[in-house]
């Protein structure tokens, strides 16, 4: 007789990709980058989690969805939100500099 039961693994992770999420969170760090700029730290806690939020999840649905449509919807969100990221940061030394 067994004293511990056979289970199988429970996986919690998602399943699938979210391109279409990335590409919202892309989409939102521009007003969260740009129009927020003047609150104070504005860009910072507004654009730049959003746009982290989707280079992350635009890379990972990029590397699940290697040959399907939604890896180009994915590259776009890491191109926006890298343009973003950029930005801030040039607008930062832009700032300091002046």
């Amino acid at each position: 007789m067994q004293k511990t039961a056979e289970r199988s693994a429970v996986d919690v992770a998602p399943r699938r990709a979210r391109p279409g999420l990335a590409l919202l969170l892309a989409l939102l760090s521009i007003p969260g980058s740009t129009l927020a700029w003047g609150l104070p730290s504005g860009g910072f806690w507004i654009g730049l989690p959003l746009a982290v939020a989707a280079i992350v999840l635009g890379l990972r649905a990029r590397r699940q969805l290697a040959s399907e449509a939604g890896a180009r919807t994915a590259l776009v969100a890491v191109a926006i939100a890298s343009a973003m990221v950029g930005m801030m940061a040039v607008w930062t030394i832009a700032s300091l500099v002046s």
